[in-house]
Order: structure tokens, then C-alpha cells, then sequence
């Protein structure tokens, strides 16, 4: 049965909530080859790199949008993916210290991380930093979970994270303020009128922090220009800025009392859409990214300094060459650059090297029957110092009934060496390969009750050439991940929503051992209650399970087991004619952890905050 007479069945107002968690269940047909009815909530980018419905592709996407963020009460995208299925976030501290995002068990560098299309890895180190993006600027997020590198290149051999900014007009303030000394403050300013608008958003956070020299201070400013010029053609403009400055306590057995670090990143984009006439749509994007990092220690006379930049230039046309089968077609020049010099009481350094990447993509996906999808797409990448990579990838989708989505998928993925482990005078090898990898997901989707929907996937990869760190490093490591996760989202009752999952992996190096800073068992579940129209009430808690580290400490390093932690945390939400204020409260229980060996993590704090529109 088709969608519309599924509405008319069930009630539209029931189903702009289903599908706003994972798309109603369809014939995969109806939803390949129509565009959304009007009253659905927007569908997701990221599996295709074009707008499409959940349930029209083999993809495994969870999608937070601002209203959840807003619930969760937290401040930056680190914070909030670590409520996801299948992704585990490691924070090395309090405000503004480093989240490291672990996607089925892969490491942080094995996930690409785009705000508006910007991939903010950068090419000094590989990693993009969760930490310095503020939820107060972001509309929506999309995880894709899986290897995606034949559509996306180097990066995305865990999955990819996809961030959009916010764009919408009106004014908008937001205060707040909690224990150790943390404060924020967001002003939104937003206009649009005649086919033109303009949003500015500014955004400031301060820490004194819970250990000695882990304060923080950072701000963020993002601006968007949007122009509708006719006949289907737009454009946009955006920049985000950021820079922070901040204490670097280092680990407990080796404090760093006087460190201390300044960042900046600048991302710019510009995009031109063309909508032409078949369902044939063109995209032309420019994009740019500066990456600053200073570095001082005065215990050992140290400074580094490091900036990394990309550019970038790419093109996509998506066509419907018939009524059962879409093709997207896309190109892609950058440029990478690094530049860093560092001095101390052992010596000096420099480092300057630039490399570039050309690529082009191909993704097919076509309806074989009224309940079944067929997915696939190719990209080959030149680089200029590593060479040429090849990866496909190939999914299906098929309704099993009106309630039941099975998917499957398999492709191959890479991740290529980062500047500083190919150059780093010293301690580097400019013959190092990327690391590969197969993977394979299988999951079903069933939709419970009105507005309640199950998951159940299970993956596993097989990575080879993985570059084990040291001077210098080689490509000798493999590893072998298998894992399942279970995810109930929706409306238990009218008045409660729950999002909750239980994940499981295993991962293993080439020797049998398991892999370092990888939980066995994680799980996470957000409950909010709407006690009253002006009264919500949410529960969040967050649970890792033993994990080996290693304890650097003693040389060599000594193998640990960190025991399992469990995180509770309250939020209290009260809306009045005026604004909206929150009271919240993290680590509820008080309860003593270390994320990484070394690293502990805060204690229970309190924050409240205000926020009003005009």
C-alpha cells in the first residue's frame, strides 16, 4: 500500500512523527520514485549525497534534529552522538577537552565529519575535533554508520557524520550557567525576504574546569547567506569560525600544569543548485578550511605551531533515467596543505608539504520490483602521494510486509595516511599505504506501534594495512570487528518518547588481542516525559562496558582493563510565555570514571539556562 492512502488510513498527525524517526513503511518503489509528501519531515543526504527517504536506502542512519539536541541539554555534537547506536565517544576531560568518536569499533580517524559539506578532517592529523562545534548552531545531524568511501573517499571506513547549520530567520538569545565556573551565552539574529536570507549565530562557552589547568574559553561565529535566483537556481554562502584557548592538563601520572593550547578553524562554502527539468539537478560546491594550532609548554621550553588547510572544488548531477532508477554523478579536485614548526629544549622541526586529490563517483540506485531497492555506487581517488584507490560498494532494500524494512550492504573503504605520519621530520614514512577494509551490515527495521519503531543490525570488517604508530610507522596492523545493536525509538505513550539501544563489538587486532578503548557491551537511552504542555522531564544515561588501555605511565606502556562506568543525567524543561529555561545535572550519581586510561572525567555538575525569541 502506498503512503498517502497509509495516512489517510492512520492519521497524518501520527505519521509526521514516525516518519521524522525512520520513514513509515512503504513499497520501496512508491519511495524511490516520488518526492516526500508535504507533510513529512525532511529525509536524509548523507547514504547518497541527495535527499532521499530512510526507507530507500540500505543505509543505517540515526538523524538528530535541533528540537532533540535542545532536549538533550548539551553543548557540542561530541556530546549528543554519544547517545547514538553503534557509536562510542571518548571524552579526555571536561569543556573543551578532545572527543574521540569510535563507530563500530574503528578509531576516530576513521570517521568523516562534514558541517554544511566542509569534511573537517584535518590533513595534519586525520581527526576532526566534536568538541568544537556547538549544538547551539546546528539544525540537524546525520550518523551513517558504515563503510561509505565509495561515495565519500578517505575518511569514511567507520561511517561518516554530517552536520547542517542552522538557517532558519528570527532573533534568539540563550544564557546559562553551571558549576566550575561554566558559563554560555548564543545570540541568533536571522532575516529573510524575496527569495534572499541572512542568519548569524554567535556562540561563547568558559570553563574554569576540574583539574588544575583545565580552563576554557572558546567561541564560535557562523553565518549564512541563501539567495533564491529563479527558474530553480540558488545559492548559498556560509562561514563558521572558531577559536578557543585553553589549559592542557595532560594525564594524571603526567600532569602538564603550565600547557596551553589556542585552535582556530575557519570553514567556507559556497554551493550553486540548478533544479532542471526530469528530476535533473545539478550541484556545484567551492569550499575552504583553516586549521590552527599553537602549542606552548614552558616546563620544556616547547611551542608548536600547526596549520592545516584544504580547498576544494566539486560537482554532482543526479538524473532519473526512468521511472525506476536514479543516477548520481559526481567529481571532486582538493588540495591539502601543512605547515608546522616546532621548537623546544630537545631541538627544532619544520614541516611543510602539500598534496592533491582528484576523484569521480558514480551511485545507482534502482527499484527491481514494487517492494524491492537495488543500491550501488563507485569512486575511484588519485592521490598525489599515495596513488589511486578503488572502492564499491552495493546494497539492497526490501519491504518484507507493510511493517518490515530488511537491508544489507557490503563495500570496500580506505583511509589514507594523515601529513604527520607520512612527514613528521623524524619520526614518519612517506611509503605508507592506506589502511583498507571490507564490511558488511544486515539490519531490520519494524515499525511496533504508532509512532514506535525497532532496529536490529549486526556488522563486521576486515581491515588490513593499518598503520601502527612509532617511528616510524608501518602498516602491519589488522583487525577484525563483529558487533549487533538493538535500537527502540518512538512514543511508548502520548506523553513519553524514548530513544534507547544496546550495541555489542568485538573487535580484534591480528594477534587475537582486543582492541584498545573498545567496549564490549555500550548502551545509552534518552526517556523524556511531557508531564504538562510547558513541563518536560528527561532521563539520560549512558553505560560502557570493561574496556583494555594502556597505561603510559610505565614504559613500555602496561595493558589495563578500565572497569564499566554508568552516566545519569537529569534535565528539568519548563516553557513560559516569555522563554524557556533548563535546569540540568550530569554524572547525577557522582560517579568516578576514566573514559581513557589517565583522563578522568568530571564529577556531577549543575547547570541552568534561559532562551527566548524575538
Amino acid at each position: 500500500m502506498c503512503l498517502s492512502r497509509c495516512v489517510a488510513a492512520r492519521g497524518a498527525a501520527v505519521f509526521v512523527f514516525v516518519t521524522s524517526l525512520a520513514g513509515a513503511p512503504q513499497p520501496v518503489a512508491a519511495v524511490a520514485l516520488q518526492e516526500p509528501p508535504v507533510f513529512e519531515l525532511p529525509d536524509v543526504v548523507a547514504p547518497g549525497r541527495r535527499l532521499q527517504p530512510r526507507t530507500a536506502t540500505p543505509a543505517n542512519v540515526s538523524v538528530l534534529t535541533a528540537a532533540d539536541l535542545a532536549r538533550l541539554g548539551v553543548r557540542t555534537v561530541g556530546e549528543a552522538l554519544a547517545y547514538l547506536p553503534e557509536v562510542y565517544v571518548r571524552s579526555l576531560g571536561g569543556p573543551g577537552a578532545l572527543q574521540e568518536i569510535s563507530i563500530r569499533g574503528t578509531s576516530s580517524a576513521h570517521t568523516l565529519v562534514l558541517l554544511d559539506g566542509v569534511p573537517l578532517n584535518s590533513p595534519a592529523q586525520g581527526l576532526a575535533q566534536l568538541n568544537t562545534i556547538p549544538v547551539d548552531i546546528v539544525e540537524r545531524i546525520e550518523v551513517l554508520r558504515g563503510p561509505f568511501s565509495a561515495i565519500y573517499g578517505s575518511g569514511a571506513l567507520g561511517g561518516v557524520v554530517r552536520i547542517v547549520t542552522r538557517r532558519a530567520p528570527g532573533g534568539a538569545a540563550r544564557a546559562g550557567a553551571g558549576t566550575q565556573g561554566s558559563a554560555h551565552a548564543i545570540t541568533t539574529w536571522g532575516w529573510r525576504r524575496d527569495g534572499a536570507g541572512v542568519r548569524l549565530d554567535a556562540v561563547h562557552d568558559r570553563s574554569q574546569g576540574f583539574r588544575p589547568n583545565s580552563d576554557y574559553a572558546g567561541s564560535t561565529l557562523a553565518g549564512r547567506l541563501t539567495l533564491d535566483l529563479g527558474t530553480g537556481r540558488t545559492f548559498s554562502l556560509g562561514l563558521s569560525q572558531f577559536w578557543a584557548d585553553q589549559g592542557v592538563p595532560g594525564s594524571t601520572a603526567f600532569p602538564s600544569p603550565l600547557a596551553r593550547q589556542q585552535s582556530g578553524r575557519t570553514a567556507l562554502d559556497a554551493v550553486w543548485r540548478l533544479e532542471g527539468p526530469a528530476d535533473h539537478r545539478r550541484t556545484l560546491r567551492a569550499w575552504g578550511l583553516a586549521d590552527d594550532i599553537t602549542f606552548t609548554d614552558p616546563a620544556f621550553a616547547a611551542t608548536t605551531r600547526t596549520r592545516a588547510t584544504a580547498l576544494g572544488l566539486e560537482g554532482q548531477a543526479i538524473r532519473s533515467l526512468s521511472a525506476a532508477h536514479v543516477v548520481t554523478v559526481g567529481w571532486e579536485v582538493q588540495r591539502h596543505a601543512v605547515e608546522m614548526q616546532s621548537s623546544s629544549l630537545f631541538g627544532t622541526s619544520a614541516l611543510v608539504r602539500d598534496a592533491w586529490v582528484g576523484a569521480l563517483y558514480v551511485a545507482s540506485d534502482r527499484t527491481l520490483d514494487p517492494a524491492t531497492l537495488l543500491s550501488g555506487g563507485l569512486r575511484v581517488d588519485l592521490h598525489s602521494v599515495y596513488g589511486s584507490q578503488l572502492n564499491p560498494r552495493v546494497g539492497l532494500v526490501r519491504q518484507l510486509d507493510d511493517r518490515t524494512v530488511l537491508r544489507a550492504a557490503v563495500g570496500h573503504t580506505f583511509r589514507g595516511p594523515s601529513f604527520l605520519l607520512l612527514f613528521f621530520p623524524g619520526c614518519s614514512n612517506p611509503a605508507l599505504a592506506p589502511e583498507r577494509a571490507w564490511a558488511a551490515d544486515a539490519g531490520l527495521e519494524r515499525t511496533l506501534a504508532p509512532g514506535l519503531v525497532g532496529r536490529l543490525v549486526a556488522y563486521a570488517t576486515v581491515a588490513t594495512d593499518l598503520i601502527r604508530p612509532g617511528c616510524p610507522p608501518v602498516n602491519v596492523d589488522r583487525a577484525t570487528i563483529v558487533g549487533a545493536s538493538a535500537e527502540l525509538e518512538g512514543r511508548l505513550a502520548p506523553a513519553l518518547a524514548l530513544r534507547a539501544h544496546v550495541t555489542t563489538t568485538n573487535g580484534r587486532d591480528g594477534a587475537g588481542g582486543a582492541l584498545i578503548r573498545v567496549p564490549a557491551w555500550s548502551a545509552a537511552a534518552t526517556l523524556h516525559w511531557t508531564v504538562r504542555p510547558q513541563t518536560t522531564l528527561s532521563l539520560l544515561a549512558l553505560y560502557a562496558g570493561a574496556r583494555p588501555d594502556l597505561d603510559f605511565s610505565t614504559f613500555p606502556a602496561t595493558p589495563v582493563v578500565l572497569p564499566a562506568y554508568t552516566v545519569l543525567g537529569l534535565r528539568y524543561t519548563l516553557a513560559t510565555g516569555a522563554g524557556t529555561w533548563q535546569l540540568g545535572v550530569d554524572n547525577l550519581l557522582d560517579a568516578p570514571y576514566e573514559p581513557v586510561a589517565g583522563f578522568p572525567a568530571p564529577g556531577r555538575t549543575v547547570f541552568v539556562s534561559y532562551a527566548t525569541s524575538f
